[in-house]
């Protein structure tokens, strides 16, 4: 909104990951607008409901191969950006032995685990996928890769419990940068999109007519607990 500037009147809708709330939403807006920017998260076959709007289509943020070369997009590669942000660890990430990604599969892509699963075949580490971490211990020398906040203040409070140290006996690394994690526990190493360039990327694209699918470029902030 700050890059289109006073060009345009921007109202926003939040569908919370319930198609249904998704798909009435769509509909109530039809022919009320002249531009849709439609973050749909994990909804796959959308492609009819996006056709029936009257005006621009955009995508935002989580993108399906399906709707390539249908409509512009500035999106995360969720695979690719877990891989490469890992390999890019590497140095660090050698001093454990099992990676433990904790998600729920509801609402968060599972192409983030594909993306860990292909780095531990190629650099052989062991892993396990989780949806929470209710009742479990941490081991020595596992690592967390965490993206739910609610999830990493558990993470941290079993850690206290157990008198261990992030970046120490075991490693965290949380999904999305926030301010708080550059400081939380002497700082928890994120794995980030630049979420401020997406949305200057989808501003300046909203503006051409090309039909672009552009990747949003990820950053591993490495802190003292990794």
């Amino acid at each position: 909104m700050e890059s289109i500037g006073k060009t345009a009147t921007v109202d926003i809708y939040f569908h919370n990951y319930n198609r249904k709330v998704f798909e009435t939403l769509i509909n109530d807006a039809n022919n009320k607008y002249t531009t849709y920017v439609i973050m749909s998260g994990k909804f796959a076959g959308i492609d009819p409901l996006l056709q029936s709007l009257s005006g621009n289509v955009f995508l935002l943020d989580h993108f399906h191969q399906e709707l390539k070369g249908k409509y512009p997009s500035v999106s995360q590669n969720f695979e690719k950006d877990t891989y490469e942000a890992l390999v890019y660890g590497l140095p660090y990430i050698r001093k454990y032995r099992h990676i433990i990604m904790v998600q729920r599969d509801e609402k968060e892509p599972i192409e983030r685990y594909n993306g860990l699963y292909k780095f531990c075949s190629d650099y052989k580490f062991t892993h396990d996928y989780i949806s929470n971490l209710k009742d479990r211990k941490i081991n020595n020398g596992e690592i967390y890769m965490i993206v739910n906040d609610r999830d990493l203040v558990d993470l941290l409070k079993q850690a206290e419990q157990q008198n261990f140290t992030p970046g120490k006996d075991f490693g965290i690394i949380s999904y999305n940068d926030t301010p708080l994690k550059e400081i939380l526990a002497g700082g928890i190493t994120t794995l980030s999109t630049d979420f401020k360039l997406m949305g200057q990327t989808m501003a300046s694209l909203i503006n051409k007519k090309s039909v672009e699918t552009i990747e949003n470029p990820w950053r591993l902030n490495v802190r003292s607990s990794l």
